[in-house]
């Protein structure tokens, strides 16, 4: 499995995206409701009301005081002034649906961070496996020329209980490292819902050399968090629009179709109505409502403030760690061939009877963990190059979106 395989199954199983697509539904439809609010509606109704007959000498019947009032009609309402409170909600709901669907590109990014780490720590434990198992074939074939070297007395016994001690601690460290890969495979088979045994294919090529940082912050702008934090300001200045236009007057238009009404004006069939409805008074709660919405406007404006900065700083710090791993992985590249070659010197010498059989031990193990180190940093170094790209929006199938 590769790492595009691994986040594609991760992504048909993560309940967290699957939920953040959910959310994108019901902005749509608050959208769609929104939208509503400018159109006309249309309802119909019908009643009947008894009441007491009249007493006697009551005035002439009128359609209040008929002891029987069937009623039904259609009745439309279209507003045609709110303030432009209406337009703005739609806006707001607007941006509230775009900040949903930055919330899902968020979510994708988070998971991807997940399954990429998963995925180079599995990678990294079977590679340290691989080593310590090397390491340990090394040892023994120490342990039988030593064996030899004893038989014909050019050895003591004590070299051989130093190369088993050593063996026995590489092999204790084995365990440790296998259960630390039993962990991080039972994480593959949460996250992917593949077998906890699948096979990880290293599909990702070595780090390349970074660009400018001033490219990568570029990319800041374009993330999903940023975005999100960006449209929810939209949003809470759209409503400080909606509650100001509270302070504006309303005008509607009414009318109604009766199929039924009583006494004398059963022959009146409509009737159209314009109302217009100014506030005068409330009590101070629309002012508070004004306030109260420039709070939000502003508590928004920090947020996005501080996610800006969040992210420009995980750049950065991921940049410098890139920069770090390169540098780290050129070092261990130099050392560990350095070191190679200082196990085969000791080898030749100590068959000479130059040096003593501690030095080949130390030349081995000194070999064996500048190798380990390397691979580590290497797998260091892919990760934190997938990660920058992340982070800086550079990765493709982290910006696809919902798909309907």
């Amino acid at each position: 499995m590769t790492l595009d395989e691994y986040f594609s199954a991760a992504l048909q199983r993560s309940e967290v995206v699957a939920t953040q697509s959910e959310l994108i539904r019901q902005a749509e439809e608050r959208n769609k409701q929104a939208s509503a609010a400018l159109l006309p509606t249309l309802n119909g109704v019908a009643s009947y009301t008894w009441q007491e007959e009249p007493p006697p000498g009551a005035p002439g019947t009128t359609p209040s005081n008929l002891s029987r009032q069937p009623v039904a009609k259609l009745t439309a309402n279209q507003p045609l002034f709110r303030g432009f409170r209406e337009f703005a909600a739609l806006r707001q709901t607007r941006a509230l649906t775009d900040a949903q669907g930055a919330d899902y590109r968020n979510a994708r990014l988070l998971l991807f961070k997940d399954v990429v780490l998963n995925y180079y720590t599995v990678l990294s434990l079977e590679q340290e496996l691989r080593n310590l198992d090397e390491e340990i074939r090394q040892n023994e074939e120490r342990e039988k020329d030593i064996q030899a070297r004893i038989r014909i007395g050019r050895s003591r016994a004590s070299e051989e209980l130093n190369v088993q001690a050593t063996i026995s601690t590489l092999r204790a460290q084995i365990e440790q490292q296998q259960g630390q890969l039993r962990v991080a495979r039972e994480t593959l088979a949460f996250l992917s819902g593949y077998d906890a045994t699948t096979l990880l294919k290293d599909s990702e090529p070595e780090s390349p050399a970074p660009e400018p940082l001033d490219r990568y912050l570029a990319g800041v702008s374009e993330r999903p968090d940023v975005q999100a934090s960006e449209k929810r300001l939209t949003a809470a200045q759209e409503n400080v629009t909606i509650a100001k236009g509270a302070h504006l007057p309303s005008l509607d238009l009414n009318g109604n179709y009766y199929f039924e009404r009583p006494g004398y004006l059963d022959d009146i069939n409509w009737d159209v109505q314009v109302a217009l409805t100014i506030p005068i008074y409330s009590g101070g709660s629309m002012q508070s409502k004004v306030r109260e919405a420039g709070s939000q406007q502003s508590q928004a404006e920090l947020a996005l403030s501080q996610v800006r900065r969040l992210a420009e700083q995980e750049v950065r710090s991921l940049y410098e760690n890139l920069i770090a791993d390169r540098a780290q992985v050129a070092a261990l590249e130099k050392s560990t061939e350095a070191a190679r070659k200082s196990y085969e010197a000791q080898s030749r010498e100590y068959r000479l009877g130059l040096v003593t059989n501690l030095d080949v031990l130390q030349a081995l193990t000194t070999y064996q963990q500048n190798q380990r180190a390397l691979d580590r940093a290497r797998f260091t170094a892919k990760l934190d190059f997938l990660r920058l790209q992340a982070a800086s929006s550079r990765r493709s199938e982290l910006s696809a979106e919902r798909k309907p």
